[in-house]
Parts: structure tokens; C-alpha cells; sequence
């Protein structure tokens, strides 16, 4: 047996740090730039790997580009116990060898378990394969993580999403059975249906983010003023959920309102916590995004990687695309 499966890459279109606190809304788009690999059964144990640098895993200590995928196949593995197999990531998301924030680890944790379970002949739920792939993620990132980008990869489209993991330590959750994490439901999902006109660009900023330690730093922040805090995410979950609101009703003005002011709010939230989460370089794009009629914002965590541009119909995506065009590399993508 051998196939080829697939993962979205994610967007944040809303409500970053935020939904790190249980409860709080973000939305995130699985979109159309997808990672791939290919399965073929056979052989004695699991072995990964990853065709872009060449790694490759059969057992110990994995690469770094492999690490995530291990640990959601190891997990997989409890869950769907099957025979042996190859796991060859056929591609990644970066720019010239540079990650450009699209959730690449994400994204290979759903794709390992839905590797090994589909060796294992075992047709695993999207609800399965998201609360695995999440918990491996969760682990893996030190306990830290939303679990929005697992969600977005797994599922695809818009979603909104509200964490209520209750997993304390990656040493809890790895302890658990497989097939009680694949039972758990870490996340509160709400599919969108986001209007027809709604068009996404994402415009590269130039340098890749240290997501965990702009995460770190946030996290410093709560902890030292939680009335500080608190005022910052509630901004930023006002935005977010004014855009869903605004995406529901197909009001592109609210929405493109809803995205500054997340974007403003982001800033906000970067300034007070002493991290760069708005750079000039994602600052420039949104202010472009801006002046040609549309709006953009930090996708995720902010400090390089993508702003994502949101613009309603063509013509205004195409004077986005103009404008951002000469400052950075522009990609258009869609919801998948």
C-alpha cells in the first residue's frame, strides 16, 4: 500500500496571544498552500523522512526537521498500531529555505498521524486525528500552543477557535493512552462561512519568528500585570470577534476595520510587553495594505514571517498586490 495525503498551511486572521487564555476566540484559515508526503507500508517499524534537507529518522533522538512528525507518529502509533512504514515529507513551507510562518510543525504533526493510521489500514475521525496531532504539537512546544494552527491544518477553511486545553505538562499528556487523548475534544470549534467576495494575500516581512520566545515574553507580561494583561486581550479578542461578526454579515467595511484594530491591538500588546511582535517591516505592509483599500495584520505571533492582507473582490486585491508587490514577496492563497 502507498499514497500521498496532505495538510493546509494556517493564517491567523484574528486574535493571537489572546486565545492562549482558555476561552478566547481566534480565527484561523487552513488555506490552499499545503504540505504533503507520501506513505508506503511495509518494512520493520516507522521511519520519517524529510526530502527538503535530507533527514531521516528510524529510531533515537530525531533531527530537528523531524521532531515534530516523530512525536505525532509515536503517539499515532498507540492509537493506530499497524504494520511498518516510510513517511517522506515531500516539501515544506519556506521561502528560499527561510520559514515563512505558515505552520510547518503544525501541519506535520496532522500529516504523521494521518500517515499512521492510514498504514494502519484505520479510517481516523478529523476529531481524532486533531486531538493527537494537537496533543503531540502541544507537547512539543514545551506545554505552550493554542492548538489553532493544528486546528486549521487538520480541518481546513475558517474556523473559530477557543482553547480549553487541561493538560498541565507535556508529561501529563504523554502519559496518557492514545486512544484517550484521541477521545478528548481540547478544542471549541466553530466552522465560518466567509463571504464570497473575501480575498487573502500574504505578504513575506523577511525574517522568521521565534514564536516561543515572543510567547515567553507575552506570557512575563500576564504574569507581572494581569490588569495589563487583560486590557490587551480583551482588545484583541474584540477585534477578533468583530470580524467574525463582520465575515457572517459580508460587511467588508467592519471587517477591514476589525483587522486594523487587530493589528493596532497586537502592537499595543508588543509595546507593553517589551516584544517585537509588530516589526517595521510588518508595520510597512499594513500600511500599504492600508493606503490601497485593504487591511492587513500580523499572521500569528507577529516578528517577522507574513502579514495577512485581507481585501473584498479582485479589484482591490489586485491594488493590494501592487502596492505590496515592490517592498516584499506576495502570495495570493484562499481557504481550503
Amino acid at each position: 500500500m502507498s499514497g500521498r495525503i496532505a495538510a493546509c498551511g494556517k493564517v491567523f486572521l484574528a486574535g493571537e496571544y489572546a486565545v492562549l487564555e482558555a476561552g478566547r476566540p481566534a480565527l484561523v484559515a487552513g488555506i490552499d498552500r499545503k504540505l504533503h508526503a507520501s506513505v508506503e507500508v511495509g518494512g520493520q517499524g516507522l521511519r520519517l523522512f524529510h526530502a527538503p534537507s535530507g533527514s531521516a529518522w528510524e529510531g533515537g533522538e530525531p533531527p530537528p526537521e523531524l521532531r515534530f512528525a516523530v512525536r505525532a507518529a509515536r503517539l499515532a502509533s498507540g492509537f493506530c498500531a499497524g504494520p511498518g512504514a516510510r513517511i517522506a515529507f515531500e516539501d515544506d513551507f519556506s521561502l528560499q529555505g527561510r520559514k515563512i510562518g505558515l505552520g510547518g510543525s503544525a501541519a506535520a504533526c496532522v500529516l504523521a498521524v494521518r500517515a499512521v493510521c492510514a498504514a494502519a489500514g484505520r479510517a481516523a475521525t478529523d476529531e481524532e486525528v486533531l486531538a493527537l496531532a494537537l496533543a503531540a504539537h502541544w507537547a512539543e512546544q514545551g506545554g505552550e500552543g493554542s492548538g489553532a494552527d493544528v486546528a486549521a491544518s487538520a480541518l481546513g477553511g475558517v474556523l473559530e477557535v477557543r482553547s480549553r486545553i487541561a493538560w498541565r505538562a507535556p508529561e501529563e499528556v504523554m502519559a496518557m493512552p492514545a486512544a484517550t487523548i484521541a477521545a478528548s475534544r481540547p478544542l471549541r470549534i466553530q466552522r465560518l462561512r466567509p463571504p464570497p467576495g473575501l480575498r487573502l494575500l500574504l505578504a513575506h516581512a523577511g525574517e522568521p519568528a521565534d514564536t516561543r520566545a515572543l510567547v515567553r515574553a507575552v506570557r512575563s507580561f500576564a504574569r507581572a500585570g494581569p490588569g495589563g494583561w487583560a486590557r490587551r486581550a480583551d482588545a484583541i479578542t474584540a477585534a477578533a470577534e468583530k470580524l467574525r461578526d463582520a465575515l457572517a454579515a459580508n460587511d467588508s467595511a467592519s471587517a477591514l476595520s476589525a483587522v486594523r484594530e487587530g493589528a493596532a491591538a497586537m502592537a499595543a500588546l508588543g509595546e507593553a510587553a517589551g516584544a517585537g511582535i509588530v516589526t517595521p517591516a510588518l508595520a510597512r505592509a499594513c500600511a500599504l495594505a492600508s493606503q490601497a483599500g485593504a487591511a492587513g495584520k500580523p499572521s500569528g505571533a507577529g516578528g517577522g514571517d507574513c502579514a495577512v492582507v485581507l481585501a473584498f473582490g479582485d479589484e482591490a486585491r489586485d491594488r493590494a498586490e501592487a502596492a505590496l508587490r515592490p517592498h516584499f514577496p506576495v502570495f495570493r492563497v484562499a481557504p481550503a
